[in-house]
C-alpha cells in the first residue's frame, strides 16, 4: 500500500483568503474546549455570588482554591488557551508574506487573529496572573519564564489597538471578530487598567454607532429571542461563540439542566439529560432582593427541588429541548453582549468624571426598562432617578446590582467583581464566606513545569499550590 500524506506545511499554507479564513477559524476552534466545554463556564458560575456548585463543583463555591479534580479542569483551560495562542502566532508570523492577498486583506485577517490572541491572553492573565508570553516573535522557544502582568497587558493592548483599526466591519463571518468587537474588548482591558477615559471614548464610539440595540420583550418567554437556541445574529450580539446542534455548547447548558426539569412543558435538554452541577436558592441575598416583577427573574430561575434540604432554583437562562442526546445545545455563548457595553460605558463615564451623569443613568435605565417589559427607549415608572445615585460610590453600587440581574448566568460575574476589587466584600456579605488568597489565581499546570525548564515548580507556582 502506498501512503499519501496530506499534511500542510505552515511555510506554504498562508497565501490565500481561504487559507487565512481557515487560520482564523482554527484559532477560534482551539478556544472551544475552554468555553464550549465545562471548565471555564463551570468555574465562573460556581464563583459567582448568586450561585452555588453541586457535587464535584461544590468545593469551588467554598472559595478555598481548587481540589485535585478541579485542578485538572483548570489544566484543560490552560491547554485550550495556549493552543489558541499557538495557532494565532503561526498565522500572524506567516500572513504578511501571503502571495495572493493585498495589504488590506492581510491586515484585516491579522486584525482578527490579534483580536483572538488578545482575547486569549486577557483570560490567561486574569486566570493565572503572570504567564509565559508566547508570541509570533519567540514561538520557536520552549523554555520561557513568566512575563509580568503589566507586560502581558501591554501586549494585549497592542494587539487590540491593531485589531480595532484593521478588523472588518461588520464581521466577515458570524462569530468572527469585528472592528466594533475589538473596540469593546479593548475598552474592557482599559477598564481593567483603570484607564477610564480611554475606555469611555471607545465605548462612546460603539454606542453612538447605533450598530447595536436592545431587543424589546413583553413577557419572560420573550427573552428566548435573545438567549434561546433559535436566536441567532441578534442586534445585541457583539462577539459570541457560535453554536449549533452539530457542534454545540456541551458544558454550561448541560450543567445547569436537570433531567426532570421542564420549561413551558419541555425538558431543559433532551429527556434524561442534565448534570444540575449548579443552582441557587431563594435565601441568597441577591436572589431575595430581586423584584418578582422583573421579567428576568422568572426567565432565569426555575424552582426545582434538588433534594438538598432547602429550596433551590435551577439556572434556566440557557436551555435547548431539541439538543440531540442532551448534548450540543445550540444556544450561542454571549462573550460580549451589547448590555456589557452599556454598563461599561455608564461605569466609565462615572469613573472618568467622578460622578454619574444623565447619559450614564440612561444606559442603566434602558436595560432595566427592558427587564420589566417596557420600551427601552422610553422613560418608565421603573426608572432610577439620578438624584438618588448622584455620587460615584452609590452609582457603582447600582451597576453592581443591575449587573447581577442582567448578566445572570452568563459567566461574567466573578471577573466583574474582581475588576472592581470587591470580590471579598461581596462574597462575605452574600454567602458569609471569606475568600482565601489562593482562590484568586488558578494553579500553573504541572505539565508546564515538566516541559518548560525556565519555570521552577516552587518559585513560579501561584500561591497556595
Amino acid at each position: 500500500m502506498v501512503e499519501s500524506p496530506k499534511s500542510v506545511a505552515a511555510e506554504t499554507f498562508y497565501n490565500t483568503t481561504g487559507e487565512a479564513d481557515a487560520a482564523v477559524l482554527a484559532s477560534l476552534d482551539k478556544l472551544r474546549p475552554c468555553f464550549r466545554g465545562q471548565p471555564y463556564p463551570g468555574f465562573m458560575t460556581c464563583f459567582a455570588d448568586y450561585s452555588y456548585g453541586r457535587g464535584s463543583w461544590e468545593p469551588n463555591s467554598d472559595y478555598v482554591g481548587l481540589n485535585t479534580q478541579n485542578v485538572s479542569r483548570s489544566d484543560e483551560m490552560w491547554t485550550s488557551l495556549y493552543q489558541a495562542v499557538r495557532d494565532c502566532n503561526i498565522a500572524i508570523d506567516r500572513l504578511p508574506n501571503a502571495s495572493d492577498m493585498n495589504e488590506n486583506q492581510i491586515n484585516s485577517y491579522l486584525g482578527e487573529l490579534k483580536f483572538i490572541r488578545g482575547f486569549t491572553y486577557y483570560h490567561l492573565v486574569r486566570l493565572y496572573g503572570a504567564v509565559p508570553l508566547r508570541t509570533d516573535l519567540n514561538m520557536q522557544e520552549w523554555d520561557m519564564e513568566r512575563s509580568s502582568v503589566n507586560s502581558i497587558y501591554s501586549f494585549i493592548v497592542e494587539d487590540l489597538e491593531f485589531a480595532q483599526t484593521n478588523c472588518p466591519q461588520p464581521e466577515r463571518i458570524a462569530g468572527t471578530p469585528s472592528r466594533m468587537a475589538a473596540k469593546c474588548l479593548l475598552a474592557q482591558v482599559y477598564m481593567e487598567l483603570k484607564d477610564y477615559a480611554k475606555a469611555m471614548n471607545l465605548l462612546k464610539e460603539v454606542v453612538d454607532s447605533r450598530r447595536y440595540s436592545l431587543i424589546s420583550v413583553s413577557t419572560s418567554v420573550d427573552f428566548e429571542k435573545i438567549f434561546g437556541a433559535d436566536a441567532a445574529n441578534t442586534q445585541e450580539e457583539v462577539f459570541y461563540m457560535k453554536m449549533n446542534h452539530t457542534y454545540g455548547w456541551d458544558g454550561h447548558v448541560q450543567m445547569a439542566a436537570h433531567p426532570n426539569a421542564r420549561i413551558n412543558g419541555r425538558p431543559m435538554l433532551s429527556t434524561g439529560a442534565g448534570y444540575y452541577a449548579y443552582y441557587t436558592r431563594p435565601d441568597n441575598p441577591v436572589i431575595a432582593g430581586w423584584d418578582d416583577n422583573d421579567l428576568r427573574k422568572e426567565f432565569n430561575l426555575l424552582p426545582f427541588d434538588l433534594g438538598l434540604g432547602f429550596d433551590t432554583y435551577l439556572l434556566a437562562k440557557f436551555y435547548d429541548p431539541d439538543a440531540p442526546d442532551g448534548r450540543t445545545a445550540a444556544n450561542d455563548y454571549p462573550l460580549i453582549r451589547y448590555t456589557d457595553v452599556m454598563m461599561l460605558y455608564a461605569e466609565a463615564i462615572t469613573m472618568t468624571n467622578g460622578a454619574p451623569n444623565a447619559e450614564a443613568m440612561e444606559q442603566i435605565n434602558m436595560i432595566r426598562r427592558r427587564g420589566y417589559g417596557y420600551d427601552p427607549t422610553v422613560a418608565s415608572v421603573v426608572d432610577y432617578r439620578l438624584n438618588d445615585y448622584a455620587n460615584q460610590e452609590s452609582f457603582i453600587n447600582l451597576i453592581v446590582k443591575e449587573h447581577a440581574y442582567e448578566e445572570f448566568n452568563e459567566t461574567k460575574r466573578w471577573f466583574f467583581l474582581m475588576r472592581l476589587g470587591i470580590v471579598a466584600k461581596v462574597i462575605k456579605e452574600v454567602k458569609g464566606i471569606d475568600v482565601a488568597d489562593k482562590h484568586y489565581l488558578f494553579p500553573i499546570p504541572t505539565s508546564e513545569f515538566t516541559y518548560n525548564k525556565a519555570l521552577d515548580p516552587v518559585r513560579d507556582q501561584n500561591p497556595g499550590y
